[in-house]
């Protein structure tokens, strides 16, 4: 069994930056080995969530738009944050109307992922929703949002040959058919997607 336990003394932080969505630290550590390591640290004060919305033919909305700091077009299911002050389901209910319209009478947490914990500690909690009620979506006016609906089984193909490749969004796609294939879904929300 393998050592699990924080190998690392912090020797001394210093915050070089601080916003209202992140704080960035140059830690000195030492490793219990004896080695000296400078750690610099994202600090997030947010997360980023994801849903999954399933609707009652089995079909799903994608999200696209251009993301300015990739500097690319992507695909991606509908994505917001919140304060960490704040409940991951609260805001992925949020997230979810003002982007495609939809309100969802069920909810279930897929995955919680560490988005890359070697540099980062943001979190990323990811949904699915079902039991859909459609409205008007209300995207940010700063949000230039294209959306289409697909059937589940595109969105899983689109994670896997590349045009979904938000890692949130392909976790919570992949993690949703995985739970598929094992049958570890709600009975009504496992119809909705066989």
């Amino acid at each position: 069994m393998p050592n699990q336990s924080n190998p690392w003394e912090t020797l001394s932080s210093q915050r070089f930056y601080e916003s209202r969505y992140v704080n960035v630290d140059q830690d000195e550590v030492r490793h219990r080995s004896g080695k000296v390591h400078s750690y610099t640290a994202l600090l997030f004060r947010i997360y980023g969530i994801a849903v999954l919305p399933i609707f009652d033919d089995g079909s799903t909305t994608l999200i696209g738009q251009y993301r300015y700091v990739s500097r690319r077009y992507t695909w991606e299911l509908p994505r917001g944050s919140g304060p960490k002050t704040t409940e991951p389901l609260e805001t992925a209910k949020r997230e979810l109307q003002e982007e495609t319209g939809a309100h969802a009478g069920q909810w279930l947490e897929v995955v919680r992922l560490m988005v890359s914990p070697g540099i980062t500690d943001e979190m990323a909690p990811c949904f699915v929703a079902w039991d859909l009620e459609q409205g008007a979506a209300h995207p940010d006016p700063q949000e230039d949002l294209s959306t289409r609906r697909v059937p589940f089984q595109q969105a899983v193909a689109e994670c896997l040959d590349g045009t979904i490749c938000d890692a949130p969004s392909v976790a919570t796609i992949l993690a949703v058919q995985a739970r598929v294939a094992q049958g570890g879904l709600p009975e009504d929300l496992l119809r909705r997607l066989r």
